[in-house]
């Protein structure tokens, strides 16, 4: 029998052979000038012959001094148009959509002394962020839009904004973070404003029937019940923007148990029932089993990180039985800095214990 995670799906612009999303995750695989690397290749390539619908590719940096790793797409450079215009052409000939993850590390970058964030705070190693001017807000919708283009110019089906993980978009959107008092901050409309911003300069540069999506924390380090009210109305705003789809993650995954499962349904589950938008969720999906609880939920999509990094196959794995071998020990966030070009435990020849 047909499992419902091989239906087809067709969302705004954007129609996929199945229900799997490929998440953004960091590859390592890139240049040290900004351009994706021959593993990057090879790696879409082997995710869209091994069945995955739609392929969402690492983290883009859209403007200098935004880069939050050395090996990440600089977006901001025109030479990233034929990476992309090479990486879709890979996947779409193994019948995948290809989008491409537009994202600013904010005070997290690393190429820039000048670090700035939603709001002026003190940073590790004895580091200080101060906080962005409106003139530099201003500039982000832009870069992001210019960004979209150059994906859009290289044959990719939508771009998604990365708005979790402490990157710089998702600390307008979260009070733990933002404690601006102008138009950017305040309640859930103004910490939503620059997200908005950027949703309308990418649709006014790229057209309105270019897919966006969004990623987005389902949780925060704050005040978490007062969080979720907020994510209600971020989401019925995207909704109302005309967003494909809301992929949910959240902001503590890496320190949840190695044993923990689907780790935010149940919010999902509650902005399901809320709003009518296109959603996906992306933590602790290891099995056939677990993809089937996220659209039994009433969930549209399912998304995977880690167990593809393990084994690109898993999805084509899963559907005959098996279960992910993804130890969730996110060393794969560590690993290729010590081995370059190997991204999982299980790929070396002796595993680490």
């Amino acid at each position: 029998m047909k499992s419902p995670v091989e239906e087809p799906i067709a969302l705004a612009g954007l129609k996929c052979k199945n229900r799997i999303i490929r998440s953004a995750v960091h590859s390592f695989l890139g240049t040290a000038d900004g351009r994706m690397g021959e593993g990057d290749f090879q790696m879409y390539e082997e995710l869209a012959q091994n069945g995955v619908g739609l392929i969402i590719t690492g983290h883009a940096c859209v403007a200098r001094g935004g880069r939050a790793n050395e090996e990440q797409l600089n977006l901001f450079d025109d030479a990233a148009v034929e990476d992309i215009r090479r990486a879709a052409a890979l996947t779409h000939e193994a019948g995948a959509r290809f989008v491409v993850q537009l994202s600013h590390a904010g005070p997290r970058a690393i190429d820039t002394e000048d670090l700035a964030d939603v709001s002026a705070r003190p940073l590790k190693k004895d580091r200080a962020a101060r906080a962005m001017t409106q003139e530099e807000i201003a500039s982000l919708s832009k870069a992001f839009a210019t960004a979209a283009v150059r994906a859009q110019k290289g044959g990719a089906d939508g771009v998604q904004i990365h708005a979790a993980h402490s990157y710089l978009v998702s600390r307008f959107l979260d009070p733990f973070f933002n404690a601006r008092t102008d138009e950017y901050g305040g309640d859930a409309s103004g910490r939503f404003r620059l997200l908005a911003e950027i949703i309308e300069a990418i649709q006014e540069r790229c057209g309105k029937d270019f897919p966006i999506l969004v990623k987005i924390n389902s949780d925060t380090k704050g005040a978490d019940t007062a969080y979720e009210a907020d994510l209600r109305f971020y989401l019925e705003r995207c909704k109302a923007l005309g967003v494909a789809l809301v992929e949910l993650s959240g902001a503590d995954f890496i320190n949840l148990p190695k044993t923990a499962r689907l780790y935010y349904l149940e919010r999902a589950k509650k902005m399901r029932a809320a709003v009518d938008l296109p959603l996906s969720l992306v933590g602790g999906v290891r099995s056939l089993a677990d993809m089937e609880a996220v659209l039994t939920a009433g969930l549209d999509m399912v998304s995977l990180g880690r167990p593809l990094i393990s084994d690109s196959s898993f999805f084509t794995k899963a559907l005959a039985g098996e279960n992910s071998r993804c130890l969730s020990c996110n060393r794969c966030f560590v690993l290729p800095r010590m081995h370059p070009g190997t991204r999982c435990v299980l790929h070396r020849k002796k595993p680490m214990a």
